[in-house]
């Protein structure tokens, strides 16, 4: 049975409805869209300012235990070269005192002790004197310490122990100079020194291995000695100035070699 003007009227109406309904659909699915996308965009701007104050957080840690460390560790060590420094002035101020009593003993003879008896011969014998050979060098090599004097810095490996004898020996010269940085490594010293410390430990070291009365602190200043001028000879044999040169080391650490394979099998 066809339609009737009624009919067609009620159907024209429920397309206009359905119309209608997609189009509020495919609006509300714009906006969710629009929302998802807003939500996006807030998680992703959320992570990047976390990872971002993580990053600087970090970064303010690292600077603040790396100035710590420098405020504390830089003191630290320049307060112990100075008292090995002033330990080394307070041994050889004692050396000084000993040596001037017993060069002038006591005046023999008061109110209350009655003077000796005139002997017949009562000449002053001679102290005994250290057996130093200075035939060697009298004086230390001056083309030695000339290249000494040119080298801009150097680092220093050795013991604790060695670097304090250097200290207490050195210490006292007028071209000394403590280093502003020295590190301490399970008992090991990375001294960096200037030129003209080096001469300073190199006339103190001669002078100490040809007059100090201790067998033992001679053989030790000498042994220094004798490493400080191979480095500086080796240097003044094949010198370079300026931009790209190696950096001068001083190790003082003599050790064993290594078995062979033969010795190992015995």
């Amino acid at each position: 049975m066809p339609f009737g003007s009624g009919d067609r009227a009620q159907l024209q109406q429920v397309i206009e409805q359905l119309g209608k309904l997609a189009t509020d659909l495919a609006a509300i699915k714009q906006q969710v869209a629009d929302e998802q996308h807003t939500i996006d965009q807030i998680r992703q701007d959320a992570t990047i300012a976390i990872t971002s104050g993580l990053a600087e957080i970090r970064a303010v840690a690292r600077d603040g235990i790396a100035r710590t460390n420098d405020i504390v560790t830089g003191p630290l060590a320049g307060i112990g070269s100075e008292l090995v420094a002033i330990r080394g002035a307070i041994g050889q101020l004692d050396s000084q005192v000993k040596t001037q009593a017993t060069s002038n003993p006591p005046v023999a003879g008061t109110a209350n002790t009655p003077e000796p008896e005139p002997a017949l011969d009562q000449r002053p014998q001679p102290e005994p004197q250290p057996d130093i050979n200075l035939s060697d060098s009298p004086e230390p090599d001056v083309d030695t310490l000339r290249a000494a004097a040119g080298i801009s810095a150097a680092t220093l490996h050795a013991h604790r122990d060695t670097w304090e004898f250097l200290v207490k020996h050195a210490g006292t010269d007028q071209h000394f100079h403590l280093p502003a940085e020295v590190q301490d490594t399970a008992g090991t010293i990375l001294a960096k020194v200037s030129g003209p410390s080096l001469v300073a430990a190199l006339t103190s070291l001669h002078h100490v291995s040809h007059t100090a009365d201790d067998a033992g602190t001679r053989a030790i200043a000498a042994h220094l000695h004798e490493r400080l001028t191979e480095t500086v000879q080796e240097i003044a044999t094949r010198p370079h100035r300026g931009d790209g040169a190696g950096t001068v080391r001083i190790v003082i650490d003599d050790r064993a070699a290594p078995e062979s394979p033969d010795d190992a099998e015995r």
